[in-house]
């Protein structure tokens, strides 16, 4: 019905994410993420406004957990 394929039918774009970049490509992203959020978390206003970001927009972002794009 669906072929050979082994990416699921009803999730196909995680399948195909878990099979591109594996469990190790999966960490790396999550591992990333969080940092990176913690990184906007700290900075200033003044750092914020050169990046095109309010306070309110970089505390939306920081407190997304690390698993959410």
């Amino acid at each position: 019905m669906y072929g050979t394929s082994s990416v699921s039918p009803r999730r196909p774009q995680r399948a195909a994410r878990w099979e591109r970049g594996g469990v190790l490509g999966l960490l790396a992203a999550w591992i990333g993420r969080r940092r990176q959020r913690r990184a906007l978390a700290a900075l200033d206003d003044h750092l914020l406004r050169d990046l095109g970001l309010s306070r309110e927009d970089a505390e939306r972002e920081s407190a997304k957990p690390f698993w959410r794009r």
